[in-house]
């Protein structure tokens, strides 16, 4: 149903005259000229139901799937940065963390994450992931020391 909600936000417009109150209401600007629902309902305060209301369409969905649709569009991009972050984590969670690191030398990452990762010694970053205390931005800064010391000693090498 959700999914029926969004491909009929997408496929339908709203004319300026229709959505004239409900955007006068809602504290919005006013269209310029006919707008996909999708584009609109991602405006604060403008809620897809009404702008179905508005538009003569969607009587027939139910409120949760209406709910969950708006918010897909409201906030579509911030989720998909999370699934992407998400991803990238996943991806990198086989990332080996070398069993002598000298965490305490990290100074990149937080003292709480240097003293927990020193104590448990994960193996892998999904499991340095999991330590209370230890943050994203830990994560990816003990990625950075550990490509920047790989790096290091590769140069010592040659």
């Amino acid at each position: 149903m959700e999914r029926e909600a969004r491909t009929l936000a997408e496929s339908t417009s709203v004319r300026p005259e229709q959505a004239e109150t409900l955007l006068a209401d809602a504290g919005s600007t006013p269209l310029p000229h006919a707008m996909r629902v999708a584009e609109i309902a991602k405006r604060q305060n403008v809620s897809l139901a009404a702008l179905f209301e508005a538009t003569g369409v969607g009587a027939s969905l139910e409120r949760e799937p209406l709910i969950s649709a708006e918010l897909e569009l409201k906030y579509a991009g911030y989720f998909e940065r999370e699934r992407v972050q998400a991803e990238k984590m996943k991806r990198m969670g086989d990332f080996p963390l070398p069993a002598a690191l000298p965490y305490a030398e990290l100074r990149s990452l937080s003292t709480e994450a240097r003293q927990k990762l020193d104590a448990l010694r994960p193996r892998t970053l999904a499991q340095a992931s999991r330590v209370p205390g230890v943050s994203p931005n830990d994560l990816q800064n003990l990625v950075l020391e550990i490509e920047r010391r790989r790096l290091a000693a590769a140069d010592a090498v040659s």
